[in-house]
This record gives structure tokens, C-alpha cells and sequence, in this order.
């Protein structure tokens, strides 16, 4: 009599945590699924799941009550402090080094949390820099660069090849300009201290998925495969 009636419980359990589970599950198969079989298709869809990562989408941040906001946690919530992209520092670069424009900082800043390095302690101002890229400073993206919620591959993918939204320090190139869309993409993804600082973001905070080097590795195949978005390819 036991056995019949945990024989109905039982499934019914599997079944609600399998439901609860898959969408971690279907994110943790991108990376998987390149490693496994590294093609255009597979390495795009790896670079989708790092992109609306929170390591990668807090920074991207999103519109809050009217404002361009940072999020913070893996819940993505609203940054502490009321920052916003106008508390941003603005850059620009000059030389292959990020300047910072002349009187352009508030006096509540990126800067005056997040230094080179992370906070020893879980909780603590993340950091990041690198001499990959001279003078950087942690930083907003601009608002044309928001990862928004639910955003799909076909439509990161676009935002990505649009030079009005690919970048607002330097020209980035797109999909009539692969050249420089493959030369400044990598160097992003390869050099940038934020991008690397994903997967070793500092304590209490969750890696990006997979391996630096590994979406490195993507961004090169997806584009010597002539950068096409998921529809085309």
C-alpha cells in the first residue's frame, strides 16, 4: 500500500522539479552543445546565453521608471545608490587609450565604487582592468546597448551588425562592414577588462557561462562564418 501511494507521489515531484529545472538546464546546453559541436548555429547560441547572462546584462542595465539603470544579483535587481546612465563617466578614446571627457563626471560615479579590482569580501564594489586596454574604467554602456529581457537570438544579432547600436567609442563596423565588425568585436570580447571580469567576477556573484577563451573561440566562428543572424543561417 506504501509503495502504490508514493508510486503516484514520486513522479508527480519529478515531474514539478523537472519543470522547475529546465530552464537552467536549456541554459547550461548552449555552452555544452559548442563544446560538444562547435558550428555557426551552436557558437551563437553560446554567445546569446552569455549575453543576457546577468554578469553581462547587469551592466547593459535597462529602463527602470523612465531611466537607464544598472541591475545588480542574479535577479537583476535595480542598482543601489538611484545610479543611473547619468551617473555614467563618460570616455572616449584617443590613441587606443580610454580618456575620460573633461568635465564630464558627477559627482556620484562608476569610479567611485568599482576600482581595478573585485572587493575581497562577497557583497563588496566588483572591479575590473587590464593593460589590454589602457585607461579603462568601469563604465555604463549606452542605453542603444540594452540587453533587453527576453531578447532573442535574431534580435541580438541585429543589434550587434547595427553600427547606431553596436558601440559609442569607437566605430565597430556591422554586417556591410565585417572587416571591422571582426576586428572590434574580437578585441571586445577578447580584451575588454569588463567582459573578461564575467567569469571572475568575485565572490558571491555566479561566472558566465562556459570559459572566457570559449566564447572567445565563438565569436571567432560565428564570424569567419559570415556573421549571418539565426534566421539566415
Amino acid at each position: 500500500m506504501e509503495n502504490k501511494r508514493f508510486g503516484g507521489i514520486v513522479p508527480a515531484i519529478t515531474l514539478m522539479m523537472a519543470s522547475l529545472l529546465t530552464p537552467h538546464l536549456a541554459q547550461a546546453d548552449a555552452y555544452e552543445d559548442f563544446m560538444s559541436e562547435p558550428s555557426e548555429q551552436t557558437a551563437f547560441s553560446y554567445l546569446h546565453q552569455v549575453a543576457t547572462h546577468p554578469r553581462c546584462a547587469n551592466c547593459h542595465g535597462k529602463i527602470i521608471d523612465g531611466y537607464h539603470r544598472p541591475t545588480v544579483g542574479d535577479e537583476q535587481r535595480p542598482h543601489p545608490m538611484n545610479i543611473t546612465f547619468a551617473n555614467n563617466l563618460r570616455l572616449t578614446v584617443e590613441g587606443h587609450e580610454f580618456k575620460e571627457v573633461p568635465n564630464s563626471s558627477q559627482p556620484v560615479n562608476c569610479r567611485n565604487c568599482h576600482a581595478d579590482t573585485n572587493g575581497q569580501n562577497a557583497g563588496m564594489p566588483p572591479g575590473a582592468a587590464n593593460d589590454l586596454m589602457p585607461g579603462f574604467v568601469w563604465h555604463m554602456p549606452p542605453p542603444t546597448m540594452i540587453i533587453e529581457d527576453g531578447i532573442t537570438p535574431q534580435q541580438l544579432c541585429e543589434n550587434w551588425l547595427d553600427p547606431a547600436k553596436n558601440s559609442n567609442l569607437a566605430f565597430r563596423g556591422g554586417k556591410d562592414d565585417l572587416v571591422t565588425f571582426e576586428k572590434e568585436f574580437v578585441h571586445h570580447v577578447r580584451d575588454d577588462p569588463l567582459v573578461r571580469w564575467s567569469w571572475q567576477p568575485g565572490p558571491g556573484r555566479t561566472a558566465a557561462p562556459g570559459e572566457h577563451a570559449d566564447f572567445v573561440r565563438a565569436m571567432q566562428l560565428w564570424i569567419d562564418a559570415g556573421a549571418n543572424c539565426p534566421q539566415t543561417m
